[in-house]
């Protein structure tokens, strides 16, 4: 009887593991299922997520270093086309014409107020003031205008070589119109700034040479343009100024 009773609930043990084996099973096929269907497709798709977020970060990181690099790069060759006006055109024109002011200032020491170099040698002849002085050129005179007519050459060519670092520089490519203390000479009103002074150059050094006399209200418009000096050493500082500008930008580009 004992026996009979122990094997009754063997079968029973039996048939309880089957069913909970089939249970088992059935729980690992839905978590395999769902594992399979739904957990792995949204792991691949977070992953493709941050795969795509790394490379969009990546590209934009990328691109504005590249922008940084070209602005940089645009602004260096800014600083280095103002540096080459600065050194190879603005100040040795400066320095021809200070040296060439200089020598005029020695010149115009015994000279009446109202005399011009330029119309004085067209007609020597000519009286100056209430008095009617006439000017006579002595040798020393004469040598000083013979140096500053080959500075006038030096300007000429430098102008003629490196002119075309001038640009859009206003001051030397627009008409020129005199301030108010030089409002009462009476320059060539069609011509800019250099092209005044280049003019200024031929005519005094035709003139001293003899080849071209008179007809004074011809060539009187042409006479040196005084001011140019102080507008060149201007510009020289205005350009200093723009690249200390220049140069704080390029800093700020590789922060």
């Amino acid at each position: 009887m004992f026996f009979k009773k122990f094997y009754e609930l063997l079968n029973i043990l039996e048939y309880l593991i089957l069913y909970l084996s089939y249970f088992i099973n059935m729980i690992l096929d839905f978590l395999n299922l769902f594992i399979t269907s739904f957990i792995a497709p949204t792991i691949a798709f977070i992953g493709t997520m941050v795969v795509a977020g790394i490379s969009i970060y990546h590209n934009r990181k990328t691109t504005k270093e590249n922008r940084k690099f070209i602005e940089r790069n645009d602004l260096v060759e800014r600083k280095k086309e103002i540096e080459k006006k600065i050194n190879e055109f603005y100040i040795p024109l400066r320095s021809h014409l200070e040296q060439s002011k200089t020598l005029f200032k020695i010149f115009m020491k015994d000279k009446p107020n109202d005399f011009r170099t330029l119309t004085y040698l067209l007609n020597p002849a000519q009286e100056y003031g209430e008095s009617k002085i006439v000017v006579e050129l002595n040798e020393n005179d004469k040598s000083l205008l013979e140096i500053i007519i080959n500075i006038g050459e030096k300007i000429e060519n430098l102008i003629n070589e490196k002119g075309w670092l001038i640009g859009h520089d206003i001051e030397f490519v627009e008409h020129y119109q005199p301030s108010e203390g030089y409002k009462h000479i009476n320059y060539d009103k069609d011509l800019n700034l250099i092209n005044l002074l280049i003019s200024h150059i031929i005519a005094i050094r035709l003139a001293f040479k003899g080849q071209i006399k008179g007809q004074i209200n011809k060539f009187e418009g042409f006479v040196f343009p005084n001011e140019i000096n102080s507008k060149i050493t201007k510009k020289i500082e205005a350009l200093k100024q723009e690249i200390k500008v220049l140069e704080l930008q390029i800093e700020n580009t590789v922060k």
